[in-house]
């Protein structure tokens, strides 16, 4: 009897749909080594029962590779070979990261989806997003459904081509969605909008809403979703901001003095009403294992944050208001001086102050 594969594995699979695998044996003992590549990342001997072995709690191992990597999708390769080496076959593990469990095989997923759990969103006004794909060997148009209010005050709208995406390989790739960029092409191609109200990017069978606001929200993070893909999340919101000083006090010479003095900065943010949806997916943020504060499009100059409490409610009736209270602080220890300095030479007024009340 050979060493064969009893667990049915799909073509491609989320890592936390990843248990325990099984294959049958005559051999007392198997070499399970899994492989990125040419990179071996995990081996461990199992002992046969039975005729039988299972590898448990791979998907964990996975995960932890992919998160120190930042891979979204990789292609395992699993070898089980005899205990003095030799090769008995080998199996491949197609892994899109996932922290969450989804009751829906990942390959169809990943068809009719971008990589996140939301299926539209409020963003601020000139926004500059990026979404993710899983993408196969695929080619199609990257197409820009627009509502926009015209000069007129009246309500247009128009689908717009960007481009044509072709893809040769199994990957990864992100598209950047700006509201500058759609409004000018919009301009190229002979509509007259003032301002888009919302865009929807469609590339063969995903596509996913932005709806384009005149709010600007007061805080905004941009994290690592359950598919290991950067998103931001915009809040309208209360931050309260508490600083703790602790530090012990000595008397030398005749002078009091301060030694060890440790600097506790927390800011409590409680956000304004969400939508059920949007509730649900902020579970991420609070989950996440990257958060830094603020956006930008090279997300790596951005400091990064930790969240060390949270509260998350919500109700499924029309009647509460799904809110989330959440308390972040800076990774780095050293305070934060949170101000935006001013790069002109002018003050705060413009005009000769008037005294109002004589």
């Amino acid at each position: 009897m050979a060493t064969t594969l009893i667990t049915v594995i799909p073509i491609f699979v989320f890592s936390s749909q990843i248990e325990g695998i099984e294959l049958q044996t005559d051999q007392d003992k198997i070499v399970i080594v899994v492989e990125d590549g040419t990179t071996e990342i995990f081996t461990t001997s199992l002992y046969a029962f039975d005729g039988k072995v299972e590898i448990v709690n791979i998907g964990e191992v996975l995960e932890n590779y992919m998160i120190a990597n930042g891979k979204v999708f990789t292609a395992f390769t699993v070898y089980y070979n005899t205990a003095d080496g030799t090769n008995l076959g080998s199996f491949n593990l197609n892994t899109l990261f996932c922290s969450l469990r989804l009751d829906i095989e990942a390959g169809v997923f990943a068809s009719y989806n971008f990589l996140t759990t939301l299926t539209a969103k409020r963003v601020p006004p000139h926004s500059i997003e990026t979404i993710s794909i899983l993408h196969g060997q695929e080619t199609g148009p990257l197409k820009f459904h627009c509502v926009y209010e015209t000069e007129e005050g009246e309500i247009g709208n128009k689908t717009i081509t960007m481009r044509t995406i072709t893809t040769d390989d199994i990957g990864v790739s992100s598209i950047q969605v700006s509201y500058d960029t759609i409004y000018l092409r919009l301009r190229l191609q002979g509509a007259k909008p003032s301002k888009l109200l919302s865009y929807t990017v469609e590339y063969n069978n995903r596509s996913f809403t932005y709806y384009a606001t005149e709010n600007t929200p007061e805080v905004s993070f941009t994290f690592r979703n359950c598919f290991n893909v950067d998103e931001t999340a915009y809040f309208n919101a209360i931050t309260t901001t508490k600083t703790k000083v602790n530090r012990t006090m000595a008397v030398s010479q005749g002078r009091h003095l301060f030694y060890d003095q440790t600097v506790d900065k927390t800011c409590e943010v409680q956000t304004a009403s969400l939508t059920a949806e949007e509730a649900y997916w902020v579970e991420q943020l609070l989950m996440s294992h990257t958060v830094r504060l603020g956006t930008s499009t090279d997300v790596e100059t951005l400091p990064e944050v930790i969240i060390s409490d949270s509260d998350c409610e919500i109700a499924d009736n029309d009647e509460e208001l799904n809110k989330v209270k959440f308390t972040w602080q800076f990774a780095k220890t050293a305070p934060h001086l949170q101000k935006s300095f001013r790069s002109d030479a002018n003050g705060v007024f413009t005009e000769p102050y008037n005294q109002v009340f004589d």
